[in-house]
């Protein structure tokens, strides 16, 4: 497997990923369908957007369909599940779903800014906003505090996978990093939050 072909899987696992975890989101508040739509697409598509932006190109999402067409698939997902599941299960797999979602974009977002040579500031901060940035859109959007922001350690995760892509990157193939560091947030992120790992509050 090519690294563009490695790439667009990634992305299309992380678009699928975002906007089903945005569509959970907005059922969960009991928004109409076209709240359901913009809610998984904006997850789905704000952090890429963000990325891009950044590091001057064109947002990909203006450019190549398909990342409208993963972005479907996930909305309809979620909606095709909800008629079976009950709003606690349905919280549980909107947190997998989120967690796969920062994983791959993390990952994405690191291999976006080494193909650009950025370093490893470069590579650790396009890497965190692409996996973050739809997230905070989407919490915004439904009037709640980010979960980047007061929830299980999330932005600590996609951190440590930037981290973690960074160095293995100078030692191996740059897929293998990028599947480390896939890995990592993941199981992070889901270990954080069945033992509710949080960075130190203070009031």
């Amino acid at each position: 497997m090519t690294q563009e072909t490695y790439l667009l899987v990634l992305n299309a696992i992380g678009l699928i990923a975002f906007s089903f975890s945005g569509a959970i989101k907005a059922i969960i508040h009991h928004l109409d369908l076209f709240g359901i739509i913009f809610l998984g697409l904006s997850t789905a598509l704000g952090g890429g957007a963000i990325r891009d932006i950044m590091v001057h190109q064109v947002p990909a999402m203006l450019t190549d369909i398909n990342y409208i067409f993963f972005s479907l698939l996930g909305i309809i997902g979620a909606i095709l599940i909800k008629k079976n599941r009950d709003n606690a299960v349905y919280t549980k797999i909107f947190f997998v779903s989120d967690g796969i979602g920062l994983a791959s974009f993390t990952s994405s977002g690191c291999l976006v800014a080494y193909d650009c040579g950025l370093g490893p500031i470069g590579i650790i901060v396009l890497g965190i906003i692409t996996a973050i940035g739809g997230g905070i859109i989407r919490d915004i959007l439904v009037n709640e505090i980010p979960i980047v922001l007061n929830k299980e350690l999330y932005a600590t995760c996609s951190f440590i996978g930037c981290v973690i892509f960074w160095i293995f990157a100078l030692i191996f193939d740059i897929k293998y990093a990028s599947f480390l560091s896939v890995l990592t947030v993941f199981i992070i992120r889901m270990i954080a939050i069945k033992y509710r790992w949080n960075l130190p509050r203070f009031s």
